[in-house]
């Protein structure tokens, strides 16, 4: 049985930098770019305190995400698998089977890998926009 193999980076690539707030927590996370395809390809998560629980747990988890990045699985699979919460309290009607839309994640890992989507989504964007634009 092979193992998939791992998409090296190079040692400088692009990255996009955000700040976090999850339940009145700060998270900084960078998301960092392979310049060969656009896509991202790694992200690093700290916590605005330092030597915490949640500091080394966002560290940990943001290596788990970008070696699944980097062995082929996309953002929105990782992020599908993870729990959300409504945004809003669902109706009484609604209880059973909450509406998909309006959903938010219910962790900080979740709202990490939202911000990669969002990420991604942009630089498709830009891409298909520098695609389209005639050559000068």
């Amino acid at each position: 049985m092979t193992q998939p193999r791992r998409k090296r980076l190079p040692n400088r690539r692009p990255a996009v930098q955000e700040t976090l707030l999850f339940n009145d927590q700060l998270i900084y996370a960078t998301a960092g770019v392979d310049p060969e395809t656009g896509r991202v390809s790694e992200i690093f998560l700290t916590a605005s305190k330092e030597g915490s629980l949640l500091n080394h747990t966002l560290g940990d988890a943001a290596t788990v995400i970008s070696v699944a990045l980097q062995h082929g699985v996309s953002i929105e699979a990782l992020r599908v698998s993870l729990a959300t919460l409504a945004e809003r309290t669902p109706a009484p009607a609604e209880l059973d089977h909450p509406p998909a839309a309006g959903r938010a994640p219910a962790s900080p890992i979740g709202a990490a890998l939202a911000f990669l989507a969002r990420v991604e989504a942009d630089l498709q964007g830009d891409h298909q926009a520098q695609k389209e634009s005639p050559d000068v």
